[in-house]
């Protein structure tokens, strides 16, 4: 099969110069004629007679097409290559270990056996995966091991994954004992908020409470006697505050992308991410694609886009809103996922020849309600 290429000349008279090419008996599969060049499909068996006959014009190779351009791609690119051919053989050997077993069953007594007994019979994370009708032959040995304890067992293979679950013959009763407690303030605060499912609320709105206070108690109570104990429950909020300081730097660095970009591959298990080839660039910014993906292995393409590190400076008004900024994300580490900050205000600004100084007064509606156990003296009866 002979090489197919595409090669192109400055022509400034088209006609004159096919009927060179006439001339000259060169076999053209398609021709194309803009801004004044001429581009000639051709053998590529052609290009030196062109070279010797048309000496007047210089020839030069634009494309090559069919199957020689895909392996000067694959030769150009071979590392990327390979590194798909190596992740498709690793696809197979992964696609048939097992990567996770899940032992199903709230009784860790329970697990540790059926985890032992899987380890004897070769069935462990990172081995090969076994066939139906061997699974099925040791669920039934291990039921027929342990008839007093297992009243069913069963294997659900799902890919790389497998899930056993376990039934008990013999599921033992057990009692849980009935606690009494209150809920009670974790810090100091002025209550904006109260939500009560069980127990006897101790405050009220807009009251201010220290650490340690009953805001909701599990003994309730009717004319000083004890009428019903429970665990209380529910949620109290109340508004806190908090002081930060933060120095902020007037000069500071920035990273801006320069265009250029490179590739690499990734491949990823148990969160856990490794690249195939080295950084090529001192500093960049990452964007992964992903390729593929089966349980908890992916593989990514990724590119880095080189940055380029440029120093900038903050007016003061720019100082400021960092610091506030800072200052609030301080104060969202400490804050759970049902408080909010309400408030904020600048207590105190100090601007110095390279930083600025700032005290930010952040105030939040916070759940304060924790619960603490009792212990109500029986002696005392219920009515």
């Amino acid at each position: 099969m002979n090489k197919i290429i595409w090669v192109k000349c400055k022509c400034d008279d088209y006609y004159k110069f096919i009927n060179k090419l006439q001339c000259i008996k060169i076999k053209v599969l398609e021709i194309k004629y803009e801004n004044k060049y001429i581009y000639l499909k051709i053998e590529n068996k052609y290009l030196d007679k062109l070279n010797k006959y048309l000496v007047s014009y210089k020839f030069s190779i634009v494309k090559e097409i069919g199957v020689y351009n895909l392996f000067k791609k694959i030769k150009n690119n071979y590392i990327f290559f390979i590194c798909i051919l190596l992740g498709g053989v690793l696809f197979l050997i992964l696609s048939n270990l097992v990567i996770k077993i899940n032992i199903i069953h709230e009784n860790s007594e329970i697990r540790e056996i059926i985890k032992d007994e899987l380890d004897e019979y070769g069935i462990k994370v990172l081995s090969f995966k076994k066939k139906y009708k061997e699974l099925d032959k040791i669920r039934n040995e291990i039921l027929d091991k342990y008839p007093n304890r297992l009243d069913w067992m069963e294997f659900d293979v799902d890919g790389m994954i497998i899930n056993v679950r376990i039934e008990e013959r013999i599921i033992t009763d057990t009692s849980k004992d009935d606690k009494i407690c209150n809920l009670v303030a974790s810090k100091s605060g002025i209550i904006n908020d109260i939500l009560v499912e069980q127990g006897e609320v101790k405050v009220n709105i807009n009251d201010y409470v220290n650490e340690g206070d009953v805001l909701v108690g599990g003994v309730i109570t009717y004319n000083d006697e004890t009428k019903r104990v429970t665990c209380a429950s529910g949620e109290v909020y109340a508004t806190t505050w908090y002081t930060v300081d933060v120095k902020i730097p007037f000069e500071y660095t920035e990273y801006i992308e320069t265009g250029a970009k490179k590739y690499n591959i990734i491949w990823e298990y148990n969160e856990n991410k490794h690249q195939i080839l080295r950084d090529r660039f001192d500093s960049y910014n990452s964007n992964l694609k992903n390729v593929f993906k089966i349980f908890d292995f992916n593989l990514y393409i990724e590119t880095e886009m080189e940055t380029e590190k440029i120093s900038k400076k903050y007016s003061e008004d720019e100082a400021l809103e960092v610091g506030i900024n800072k200052a609030i994300e301080n104060v969202e580490i400490k804050l759970g996922e049902k408080d909010e900050i309400i408030d904020k205000k600048v207590l105190k600004k100090v601007v110095n020849n390279s930083t600025m100084d700032i005290e930010v007064f952040v105030i939040v509606k916070e759940l304060i309600s924790i619960e603490q156990k009792i212990t109500l003296d029986l002696n005392e009866g219920i009515d």
